[in-house]
C-alpha cells in the first residue's frame, strides 16, 4: 500500500516500505477516552515484537493538537504518526476510534477492529499471521 506516514516520535514512513512485515496499526484519537485505556496494552504488544524483524507496531492520530505531550503524558513507546486525509480513505476511512487494522506481509488488510483490544487478542491475531 502506497501510503505515507508524517513521525511525530520517530521518522517519517511509506507503507511499502514495511511490504514483508505484519503490520498492527492503531489508529486513535488524543481526546479519545478508550483510546487511552489501550495504550498500556499497545506498549506491552510493542515491547513484545519490538525486536521481531517480521512485525511492526504503529498508531496513528487523527489529530496533531497536542500530540507530543499526550505521547510523553501516556508514555507511549510506539512510533506515532500521522495521516492526510486521501491516505486514509486507502486504508477504508476510520468511523470510530480507536480502529486497529491488522495487514499481513503481502500489504493485505486482513482484520479491523473497532474498540478496545487488549494485548492476549492482538497478539493472537498477530500470531496468526507469522
Amino acid at each position: 500500500m502506497d501510503i505515507n506516514l508524517h513521525g511525530v516520535n520517530t521518522g517519517n514512513i511509506n507503507l511499502l516500505s514495511l511490504k514483508g512485515k505484519v503490520i498492527l496499526i492503531n489508529i486513535f484519537q488524543t481526546d479519545c477516552p478508550v483510546c487511552q485505556e489501550e495504550i498500556p496494552s499497545l506498549n506491552k504488544l510493542y515491547n513484545y515484537y519490538k525486536n521481531n524483524k517480521n512485525v511492526k507496531i504503529i498508531g496513528i492520530s487523527l489529530n496533531s493538537d497536542g500530540l507530543n505531550s499526550f505521547i510523553d503524558y501516556y508514555g507511549i513507546r510506539y512510533p506515532v504518526y500521522t495521516i492526510n486525509q486521501s491516505d486514509l480513505s486507502k486504508l477504508g476511512g476510520v468511523a470510530y476510534t480507536p480502529t486497529t487494522i491488522l495487514i499481513d506481509k503481502n500489504g493485505n488488510i486482513i482484520e479491523r477492529f473497532v474498540g478496545f483490544r487488549d494485548f492476549y487478542f492482538l497478539s493472537t491475531n498477530i500470531n496468526i499471521l507469522l
